[in-house]
């Protein structure tokens, strides 16, 4: 894979149906519908990127922004199957923090699984520090970890 290969751009329209894809493969029973979907690329107070390897949507980022507010809300993030151990994730991170650094946030925050540890370890090595927990916040009946990450 050359460098060249990897984009890291704003989602449009044209890439619904394999952001849709995208989506139910990563989440499966928490996946968002299409419609869902097409409402937070087009229309939600947020930020949708997503990152590109030889074209093919790789994985993408979902940011959340309220008015008033210090924070940036990473809603969703995910990397497809097949991409996985690129760094992809990282990069989209790194994404959302220039993106919050242009809106002066000062920090960004997230919930996530109490089971997806994988997650859990790369937001840690990323600087993220559990502020809380949601019980039952998954329709699994998991907890969700609040994290945050200030921005220097």
């Amino acid at each position: 894979m050359s460098a060249n290969s990897v984009h890291i751009r704003p989602a449009v329209a044209a890439d619904l149906n394999e952001l849709f894809h995208l989506e139910q493969l990563c989440f499966d029973a928490e996946s968002f519908n299409r419609r869902q979907l097409r409402y937070l690329a087009h229309r939600a107070n947020g930020l949708f990127w997503i990152l590109t390897d030889e074209g093919r949507i790789a994985a993408f980022i979902i940011l959340l922004e309220r008015k008033n507010t210090e924070g940036l809300r990473v809603y969703s993030l995910a990397v497809s199957p097949a991409f996985r151990g690129r760094s992809y994730a990282q990069q989209m991170i790194q994404q959302a923090l220039v993106l919050a650094q242009e809106r002066a946030k000062r920090f960004l925050y997230l919930e996530v699984s109490e089971h997806n540890g994988a997650a859990i370890q790369l937001y840690r090595k990323l600087g993220f520090m559990e502020t809380g927990r949601r019980k039952a916040y998954y329709k699994d009946g998991s907890a969700a970890l609040l994290m945050r990450l200030f921005i220097d």
